[in-house]
């Protein structure tokens, strides 16, 4: 049997490694991680689920992730460009075509003149529908960002509006378990008559 102690690397005190190594052939040795207590325990969860949150936020369930980002910020972060590009798209459309669609948006459309046409739109009728429709777009803006990115949307609303790290890492050790993010054997802890607490790794 070895006895190692590190120091972890996280900044949350004294991790011990115990190994027993294998006898005989085809038979590997088997490791465990001990620390002091429960507390020890979660901080060293919750540090290396906060750097996997940083590091590869994929690897989490999408739903989970999303719950952490603050959407208003993120529908406040895409509103001026939606409508940017929203506006950019209407200018190019004829006059017919706008009122068309202003009217589908609810607008009111303006009458014909004498000869059956209708009025050009000025700038504050097409920012109006710009408007409209980006708000439309934005009621969900993961569905928005699913549209353009598919699955590295989660990836692209981090980016815009930053996840709650802190808050998502307590949510997943209290969801389930800090064994589970620390035992790469069975999710497994247990704990000593002493209070240590141990986990295999493998």
């Amino acid at each position: 049997m070895r006895r190692r102690v590190v120091e972890a690397s996280f900044g949350v005190g004294m991790v011990y490694e115990i190994t027993v190594r294998g006898s005989g052939r085809g038979h590997g040795g088997k490791e465990w991680n001990v620390v002091a207590n429960d507390d020890q325990e979660r901080e060293l969860a919750l540090a290396i689920v906060k750097q996997d949150l940083d590091d590869q936020p994929e690897i989490f369930n999408q739903d989970f992730i999303e719950q952490h980002i603050d959407m208003d910020r993120l529908r406040s972060e895409l509103e001026s460009d939606v409508r940017d590009m929203n506006e950019e798209t209407l200018r190019d459309r004829s006059a017919d075509e706008f009122w068309k669609e202003a009217g589908h948006w609810g607008m009111d459309v303006p009458e014909e003149d004498e000869d059956g046409e209708l009025p050009e739109p000025d700038d504050s009728d097409i920012e109006d529908l710009a408007q409209r429709q980006a708000d439309d777009q934005l009621k969900d803006p993961m569905d928005y960002l699913r549209d353009i990115y598919g699955d590295d949307a989660a990836k692209k609303a981090i980016e815009i509006a930053g996840l709650d790290v802190d808050a998502a890492a307590e949510d997943a050790v209290d969801t389930d378990g800090a064994a589970h993010f620390l035992s790469s054997y069975d999710g497994q802890s247990h704990e000593t008559e002493g209070g240590l607490v141990y986990w295999r790794v493998n």
